[in-house]
């Protein structure tokens, strides 16, 4: 099948006339033409090979005519199960499709679709590939909001699925979605990116969920819409909501992993911590190089104690990123966990995360959550306040984020909870 790679698939004779027959009846039409077409010119059938298979209908056929006409039966068969998969998918999307402003130029719009399909995989090679091609788009087309959007797409996920710096790509991806909206406000994408920088990075929560209603007013059957609406209504708490978001998005696009990620890591944030490890446990089986699992598994493990999982996952994770100083940082927690223990380990990621902080392109909200996951109530509240002190994005997690779970509802902790407005 396109895009599956090679290898066998082994049916019944029965199942494939079932599902030959469930075809619509001018595909199957054209496949009979076909198949008799080419075992006409059969002409030379070989030595004749008396076979008794079920009851005869006409003259009796060698056996290697047979398997000649069986063959490319069967060749015309897939040929056309391929044909019909590939352009039945097309056609199911034509709708929700609207053409880009590169029609006009054949080789933009193929670079803006293998940069689109880069954009999908999120992997930190293929975004690194997408950022180049989508660059070069915004310099040959300028005037045009697509490639602006795809570009701040893209500065999005490197920074979480390649080792960009929050800081870059945040702001970076600000720059481009605001230049994609100033040349074309119709478009939902750049509303989306809009949003997620406002909610994520800027602190702007009524902006954030102006900017997401914005886009699903605009595309109202975009998966991402309702996806990165539904992440956003996780940051703020409101798990129900944000888990019924997630359900749209995976009805819309139910084979997106980063989709199936975030709903098994929310799942798993709402309390619900054995379904949704349960979940993810699963999921990474089926995908291992996909990097979302082994970054929602190692935190979940870290959560519930479970140090060697955590270590092996949180590896994974940083090497897919290419994320060389979080190897060589968690490398440093694994020797002091082998010395000292638990404890030991997380006084290491500690001093890691601190070390990055330090360095700019780090959290101090990711500090105190290993605080208080080490037990320590005030260094955790230390840490919180130099989180609030340096306008730290990520202190939207005392709000949702497991790490705090037991906290988020004392006063203490609560005193440094972002206002939300809608």
């Amino acid at each position: 099948m396109p895009g599956g790679g090679r290898g066998s698939v082994w049916a019944a004779p029965a199942e494939l006339t079932a599902w030959l027959h469930s075809l619509p009846q001018e595909v199957q039409h054209d496949m009979r033409a076909e198949a008799t077409a080419l075992s006409d010119n059969v002409h030379e059938p070989g030595p004749t090979v008396e076979t008794s298979v079920g009851p005869s209908v006409g003259p009796s056929r060698p056996r290697h005519w047979t398997y000649t006409a069986a063959a490319f039966a069967l060749v015309g068969t897939i040929s056309a199960c391929t044909i019909w998969w590939h352009y039945s998918g097309r056609l199911a999307h034509h709708e929700a499709q609207t053409p880009t402003p590169y029609e006009d130029d054949p080789r933009a719009r193929e670079l803006y679709k293998s940069a689109r399909f880069k954009l999908w995989t999120r992997t930190a090679d293929a975004l690194a590939s997408a950022e180049k091609d989508f660059r070069r788009l915004t310099e040959q087309y300028p005037d045009r909001a697509p490639a602006w959007s795809g570009l701040a797409d893209t500065y999005l996920m490197e920074r979480e699925f390649g080792s960009l710096s929050d800081n870059r790509g945040f702001t970076d991806a600000a720059r481009a979605a605001n230049t994609a909206i100033s040349l074309d406000p119709s478009r939902a994408d750049a509303w989306l990116d809009r949003g997620f920088i406002a909610f994520w990075w800027e602190g702007d929560t009524a902006a954030a969920f102006r900017a997401f209603d914005t886009a699903v007013k605009l595309d109202p059957t975009s998966p991402r819409a309702f996806h990165w609406y539904g992440t956003a209504l996780a940051g703020a708490g409101d798990f129900a909501k944000s888990l019924s978001m997630l359900a749209k998005a995976r009805a819309l696009d139910p084979g997106n992993r980063a989709i199936v990620a975030d709903e098994s890591w929310i799942v798993f944030c709402a309390g619900r911590h054995a379904e949704g490890l349960a979940a993810l446990e699963s999921l990474v089986q089926l995908d291992p190089k996909f990097v979302a699992w082994h970054k929602y598994l190692s935190r979940a493990y870290l959560i519930m104690s479970r140090n060697e999982d955590f270590l092996r996952e949180a590896l994974l994770a940083a090497q897919l990123r290419g994320q060389s100083d979080e190897v060589a940082g968690l490398k440093l927690a694994e020797a002091k966990f082998q010395a000292g223990g638990r404890q030991a380990m997380l006084d290491q990621l500690t001093s890691n995360a601190v070390e990055a902080f330090r360095r700019g392109n780090g959290s101090a909200t990711v500090v105190a959550a290993y605080r208080v996951l080490a037990n320590d109530r005030a260094g955790a509240l230390t840490w919180l306040a130099a989180a609030e002190a340096a306008r730290d994005f990520q202190l939207l997690e005392v709000r949702s984020a497991p790490e705090f779970e037991n906290y988020r509802t004392q006063p203490d902790f609560i005193a440094f909870q972002p206002p939300l407005r809608r």
